[in-house]
C-alpha cells in the first residue's frame, strides 16, 4: 500500500471511530437514562467539542526533545490511540456501565438522568475524543505542503467519509447483524488497527497495549458475558433480558420490566395488564359479537390479549426482531393468527394507517424519565382519536403520580384531557393518599369515542340536569 493511502486509512479509520464511539455512547446509555434529545444532546456536545478542541490541539503540536526522549507525531499518535482504546474499552462496555449505575450512583443518589449523562460523558468520552480528534491535524504533517488546498480537501473528504460509514454501517449492519456489544469490539478493533499500522514494529509496546484492549473489549462483550446478565437479544434499538423467578419470568427491555408472565396460569403478571384485559378484552372474547379490531401500541412482551384467539390484534413496536425474540425466549410459543406485527414507530403506523379501530390500547410508558417525548404530544393523542371506530374505545397505562405531585403528571392529564373528553382516570395499584414523597404507580386512562357527545355544561342561569338524568 502506498504510503499516502496509509495515511488517507488513518484519516478514514479515526472518523469510523469518533462516530460510532458516539452511536454506541447513545445507545448504551437508552437502558439508564431513555432515549430523550436532552440526554442525546449532551452526548452530542461531549463529542462535539472535544473533537473540534482536539483539532486545534493537534495543529499546535511541535516535536520536542527532552534528553535522550523525543516527542514526536507518530509517538503522539500512538500515545492518543493507546489512551482512547482503553478508556473507551470501559466507557463502552455494558458490563461496567451496569455495574457503575447501579452500583454506584444509583447507591448514591445520582439518578437523575441528565446528571449520569453529563458525568458519563465527561469520564469517558470528552478525553478520548479529545485525543481522536488530533489525528487529523497530526497526520497531515506526513503530506506534502504544496497544493495545500487539494491535499485539504482530500484529507476532509476521508475523515467526513469515515464519519458516514461509522453512521450507517455501525447502526444498520453491525448492531443489526452482530448486536450492539460486537459492534463496541470492532470500534476497538479499528484503534487497535490504527496503532499497528502506525508502530514501526509489529509487535511493539504500543501495539500489544492496544491489543490488549480488543481482548479485553471481546471478552466483556462476548455472548457468554451477556448471558451473565440474562441478555438473549441486543441490537441498535433494544437489550432485551429474559429472567426466570420460578413462578413467573420477566421480561425487561432496556432494563424496564416490560412483561411478566406467570407460569402457572399462563397470563400476564403484572396487575394493569390484568386490569386492562379484564375490562376491555375478556368481555368481547366470550360475547356473541363479530370479532373486534384491536390495536396495541407498545408491543413489549405481547402479553395483552394472550389467551385471546376470537379477537384481531395489530401490534406496534419500532424493533423488527421484537416479535420473533419474545416468541423463543419468553413466550416460549407462537403468536395466534389472531395477532399481526407491524415493526414501525407508532407516529409512523398512524400517519399511513387508514383503518379504525374498535380498542386502542397504550402501552408505551416506563416512568416520566423514560417516556418517549414525541408519545405524550396532543397531535400524538388526536391521531389515537382519529383512529377509533365510533363507539371505540382507548385505554393507556401510564406510570405516573396519583396525587398529581409532579409537573409530569400534570401536563400529561391536561395534555389527554385536551383530545379526550369525559376521560376516566383509573388507579390501578395500591397507594397511601397521604404520603408526602413522590410516588409512582399505574394508572390507566381510558375514552369512550362518541363523536356526538356535548361539551356543554350546567350553569346556576341554565340547568338542565333535571332532563338529561337517566329516567
Amino acid at each position: 500500500m502506498a504510503p499516502t493511502l496509509t495515511l488517507f486509512l488513518i484519516i478514514f479509520l479515526e472518523g469510523y471511530v469518533v462516530l460510532s464511539t458516539e452511536l454506541l455512547a447513545i445507545r448504551l446509555l437508552i437502558p439508564f437514562t431513555g432515549s430523550g434529545t436532552d440526554t442525546i444532546s449532551i452526548i452530542i456536545a461531549a463529542v462535539l467539542m472535544p473533537l473540534a478542541f482536539g483539532y486545534y490541539a493537534g495543529g499546535r503540536f511541535k516535536t520536542r526533545k527532552n534528553g535522550t526522549h523525543k516527542s514526536t507525531v507518530r509517538k503522539k499518535l500512538l500515545f492518543n490511540l493507546v489512551v482512547s482504546a482503553a478508556i473507551l474499552t470501559v466507557g463502552l462496555s455494558y458490563v461496567f456501565l451496569n455495574w457503575a449505575v447501579e452500583s454506584l450512583f444509583l447507591y448514591r443518589g445520582w439518578d437523575n438522568r441528565m446528571l449520569l449523562t453529563a458525568l458519563y460523558s465527561l469520564v469517558f468520552l470528552v478525553y478520548p475524543v479529545f485525543l481522536l480528534g488530533q489525528t487529523v491535524p497530526l497526520i497531515s504533517n506526513y503530506f506534502s505542503k504544496a497544493r495545500l488546498s487539494v491535499m485539504a480537501g482530500k484529507i476532509l473528504f476521508f475523515s467526513t467519509l469515515g464519519s458516514f460509514v461509522g453512521a450507517v454501517f455501525c447502526t444498520l449492519i453491525l448492531m443489526t447483524y452482530v448486536g450492539v456489544h460486537y459492534t463496541v469490539a470492532v470500534t476497538i478493533g479499528c484503534i487497535a488497527l490504527l496503532v499497528v499500522i502506525l508502530s514501526k514494529k509489529i509487535v511493539s509496546r504500543e501495539s500489544v497495549a492496544a491489543i490488549a484492549c480488543l481482548i479485553v473489549a471481546l471478552g466483556v462483550n462476548s455472548a457468554p458475558a451477556m448471558e451473565r446478565y440474562n441478555i438473549v437479544a441486543n441490537n441498535k434499538y433494544h437489550t432485551i433480558q429474559v429472567e426466570d423467578f420460578g413462578n413467573m419470568e420477566i421480561l425487561r427491555i432496556n432494563n424496564n420490566m416490560s412483561a411478566g408472565m406467570d407460569t402457572n396460569t399462563g397470563k400476564s403478571y403484572f396487575g394493569y395488564i390484568r386490569y386492562m384485559e379484564q375490562v376491555f378484552i375478556d368481555p368481547i372474547i366470550w360475547d356473541v359479537s363479530p370479532p373486534r379490531d384491536i390495536l396495541v401500541i407498545g408491543a413489549g412482551g405481547f402479553t395483552l390479549g394472550i389467551t385471546d384467539k376470537k379477537n384481531n390484534y395489530v401490534f406496534v413496536d419500532i424493533d423488527k426482531d421484537l416479535k420473533d425474540i419474545v416468541e423463543e425466549e419468553f413466550l416460549k410459543q407462537k403468536l395466534g393468527p389472531n395477532k399481526h406485527f407491524e415493526p414501525v414507530p407508532a407516529r409512523a403506523f398512524l400517519y399511513q394507517n387508514d383503518k379504525k379501530f374498535d380498542l386502542i390500547l397504550l402501552d408505551l410508558f416506563h416512568g416520566p424519565s423514560k417516556s418517549p417525548e414525541h408519545l405524550v404530544t396532543k397531535e400524538f393523542f388526536a391521531q389515537i382519536k382519529d383512529a377509533l371506530k365510533p363507539g371505540g374505545i382507548m385505554a393507556g397505562n401510564y406510570l405516573a403520580s396519583p396525587d398529581f405531585s409532579d409537573p409530569f403528571t400534570i401536563k400529561l392529564d391536561n395534555t389527554i384531557r385536551s383530545v379526550f373528553n369525559n376521560v376516566n382516570r383509573h388507579i390501578v395499584d395500591p397507594y397511601n393518599g397521604w404520603v408526602d414523597r413522590p410516588v409512582w404507580v399505574n394508572i390507566v386512562y381510558s375514552y369512550h369515542h362518541n363523536p356526538d357527545a356535548s361539551d356543554a355544561i350546567y350553569t346556576d342561569n341554565k340547568n338542565s340536569s333535571l332532563f338529561d338524568k337517566p329516567q
